[in-house]
């Protein structure tokens, strides 16, 4: 039988999400809501896909409703453990303590993973490319999308990463690539990390470019943010691909209009009620002869009295 690639994947989840505010103050982002499950489903689902014995997942931000979505993704032949962390550790941290929990293995790579984006990638090039080669750090990376938007990765002849630059125009002579989330971590670069609060592209990125041991290689497949709400509202629509996907626990009256939406758990829409290009989800209601379009109503929202509610997004806590 085959080893697997990596024994341990960690999936990092525990952060804030301030710029998906007012949604996350409601929701962690990993476990916003999709068609297909919580955002962080597919970081799950591809680190299994590798073979891992493990995923473990730092939470700290809403921890509970972190842990209720990482129970919803159904795995198996994978373990998953939670590191819950009592204050906020950072990127780099929250890898260090989990090491430090013994939750991380004694030896080989580690699979990392960020919780918050839309993944469907295929790792096979990075496995080899990290396995064969002497990296500290390899980093998975994609053709670049949109370099005015998010960093540019740039890498030297040999597959060294030459320089990481902030969103920007490239120069002429640029082959800029994205990082989308998904690293390979050596033993030796994990043993390394401060057991202190800090963050990846400083404690871990920094040293291994330093010494000429930070990788990158492309591969196939694709990314999406899910960073902001409209971000967020965005990957769902693209998602559902013209569908509406109702949730068994939602409430739908047969009278009611529904196109391109997704109507996630315990949500309810009455007769009457039009809800296009949007999401009604986690026990938001929308009442009778309501309008909702390209919008997102999470929580204890509920939209009543023929209110019209459009490009807005909505979030109360319960």
């Amino acid at each position: 039988m085959k080893s697997p690639a990596f024994r341990v994947a960690l999936v990092l989840a525990a952060g804030r999400g301030e710029r998906m505010q007012p949604l996350s103050n409601v929701i962690p982002k990993p476990a916003l809501p999709l068609p297909e499950g919580p955002v962080i489903a597919s970081a799950l689902r591809l680190a299994a896909e590798t073979g891992v014995q493990r995923v473990v997942v730092n939470t700290w931000h809403l921890a509970e409703r972190m842990a209720a979505a990482v129970e919803e993704v159904d795995l198996p032949e994978v373990e998953i453990t939670l590191s819950p962390e009592s204050q906020l550790m950072g990127t780099a941290g929250g890898l260090a303590l989990a090491r430090d929990r013994g939750l991380l293995g004694e030896d080989g790579s580690v699979l990392v993973l960020n919780g918050d984006g839309a993944l469907g990638l295929r790792l096979d090039s990075l496995v080899a490319h990290h396995h064969r080669g002497d990296d500290l750090v390899t980093l998975a990376l994609l053709p670049h999308l949109d370099p005015r938007r998010w960093s540019r990765v740039l890498l030297d002849a040999g597959g060294r990463v030459e320089r990481i630059l902030s969103p920007g125009p490239p120069a002429a002579e640029e082959a800029p690539f994205l990082y989308p989330g998904v690293m390979a971590v050596s033993r030796t670069a994990l043993d390394d990390l401060p057991a202190t609060p800090g963050e990846i592209p400083d404690l871990l990125w920094g040293p291994a470019r330093e010494a000429r041991r930070l990788g990158g290689v492309v591969v196939p497949g694709h990314w999406r943010e899910v960073g902001t709400p409209a971000g967020y509202l965005e990957v769902v629509i693209q998602r559902l691909a013209g569908r509406t996907v109702v949730s068994p626990s939602a409430r739908v009256d047969p009278g009611a209009s529904l196109a391109t939406s997704y109507i996630g758990k315990n949500a309810g829409v009455d007769a009457g009620a039009v809800v296009e290009n949007s999401v009604v989800a986690e026990g938001a209601t929308v009442g009778r002869g309501t309008r909702v379009i390209r919008s997102v109503l999470l929580g204890a929202v509920e939209v009543r009295g023929g209110e019209a509610v459009v490009d807005e997004v909505r979030a109360e806590a319960r």
